[in-house]
């Protein structure tokens, strides 16, 4: 069985095992540091702040008359034995990438809350928790290097007492790229979500989210439309030749017809993150559609043929596989094959690949609730199996990035190792078998500003001393 998703190489990968810290952060007012060494500033109110509304809010706001504690438990402490029902919250962080990239907050609340980041709302609970529950702040992360201010708004509802117990959740980030200089492009066409793999016929195949300038670049009409999916194929990863759109919505479309809207624009039809892969010597095509109509959000599809031009026959053609976005096909050893989707959600297909034998799972990091939030694929090397997806990361330089997250396991269904950043820029992509067995990962979200941006080039990856994939230097 040919597979586009085992990598068929040997090799010896060392296991890396990171420990997890579970911080649950505490400085004094004087913001002097503490043994754990991440300066925090805990401040609240028990009455509406002084000055506009979103003020306190912000790192620079004058916040001297409000009462300070000395770490986070006693904040608890203190809400619980105030008689007040609403409270304001400030909370002063110092981050370095190696405390921002991971960090994400446990709350179990009586109430309502939102917090803010920065002036900037990004969590929120519309009433109250019975027990600890996760909240992200990411993607694209509010935060910086230096100072940082989570700025909350809570409102006791349920129980005889306030409750507002939080914790700061930090592991170490480690990223094992420093962003080098970005190989040339492969093909001139510009393309996101760029996915390469191998098929039945030894060649190269080549996809992903494409479209016009006007489909692709920011403006009213970015990311709104676009025919279907395009094919390029290659027998040395140097020289391409596209296929065409092996598949367009006028053509073969059948439940994805319908325009719907995409984040409240619209009219919106188009194919998002498309991934080939090879099954028993078949052409597949798995994807998402960006748009959300009543009664479905997104939907994924897969379509199969026997020759990678088409013509490509729809699994499901009367409704979507499932819902929701970013598809990936992951063949094992045995011929199993999973469908992925998100940033790393997985279920078992059926055997005769005509829909889902089970319930999806999620499939978290060791350090971090998720690997990354997007984008996910699969592979495995040695006996080990890889998740890898996308996330944005803030750098030692001050930038963020959209990169590559990995985090790996000896059982499919994990648990997963550590996620760690593998590939600076690199997220949403895809990594796959080169010329003689080597390793190799697509890029295309080099800075939007660069000559690079949304367009594919390819990097050999291999195992550093840690046992962590990383870009071989030079790129």
């Amino acid at each position: 069985m040919n597979n586009n998703c085992r990598l068929q190489v040997s090799g010896c990968v060392v296991s890396v095992l990171v420990g997890m810290l579970l911080l649950s952060l505490a400085i004094v007012d004087n913001a002097a540091g503490a043994d754990n060494g991440f300066p925090m500033i805990v401040r609240y109110l028990d009455r509406q702040p002084d000055g506009e509304l979103a003020y306190w809010t912000w790192l620079n706001h004058n916040a001297s008359g409000w009462s300070s504690v000395s770490d986070l438990p006693q904040l608890a402490g203190a809400l619980q034995r105030s008689e007040s029902s609403e409270f304001w919250i400030r909370i002063e962080v110092e981050h370095t990438p190696a405390t921002l990239n991971n960090s994400y907050f446990r709350i179990h609340h009586s109430g309502s809350f939102m917090m803010y980041v920065n002036g900037d709302p990004r969590a929120s609970a519309a009433g109250p928790s019975d027990q600890a529950r996760t909240y992200h702040v990411s993607p694209r992360r509010p935060e910086v290097l230096g100072k940082n201010l989570y700025a909350i708004h809570f409102q006791h509802e349920q129980g005889p007492k306030p409750i507002f117990d939080v914790e700061l959740v930090i592991s170490p980030w480690v990223c094992v790229d420093p962003g080098t200089p970005a190989p040339e492009p492969i093909i001139p066409d510009s393309i996101r979500d760029a996915q390469i793999s191998r098929g039945p016929d030894e060649a190269w195949y080549l996809t992903g989210t494409t479209g016009d300038e006007v489909s692709l670049r920011p403006g009213p009409e970015c990311w709104l439309r676009n025919p279907g999916i395009q094919l390029f194929r290659s027998t040395d990863l140097k020289s391409w030749s596209s296929l065409g759109y092996v598949w367009t919505f006028e053509r073969d479309g059948t439940w994805n017809k319908e325009m719907g809207s995409f984040g409240g624009r619209g009219p919106a039809r188009g194919i998002f993150a498309p991934e080939f892969a090879t099954i028993n010597d078949k052409y597949w095509l798995s994807y998402s559609v960006n748009n959300s109509v009543p009664g479905r959000s997104h939907g994924i599809g897969l379509l199969v043929a026997s020759q990678a031009a088409g013509p490509y026959r729809e699994i499901s053609p009367d409704h979507p596989l499932t819902e929701g976005f970013d598809p990936h096909i992951f063949v094992d050893d045995d011929g199993t094959v999973y469908l992925l989707k998100h940033g790393g959600h997985i279920a078992r297909m059926k055997p005769d690949m005509s829909g889902l034998a089970e319930p999806f799972r999620h499939l978290p990091a060791a350090n971090y609730p998720y690997v990354g939030y997007e984008g996910v694929s699969m592979f495995k090397y040695a006996g080990r199996y890889y998740l890898t997806s996308a996330d944005w990361n803030v750098h030692e330089d001050g930038t963020q990035s959209y990169d590559s997250m990995i985090a790996s396991s000896d059982s499919v269904y994990g648990p997963y190792g550590p996620r760690y950043c593998a590939l600076r820029y690199g997220g949403h992509n895809s990594y796959f078998e080169g010329p003689g067995g080597e390793l190799y990962a697509t890029i295309w979200c080099y800075p939007d500003s660069g000559a690079h941006w949304q367009k594919v080039s390819i990097i050999r990856m291999d195992w550093d001393a840690q046992g962590r994939l990383a870009p071989v230097s030079p790129r």
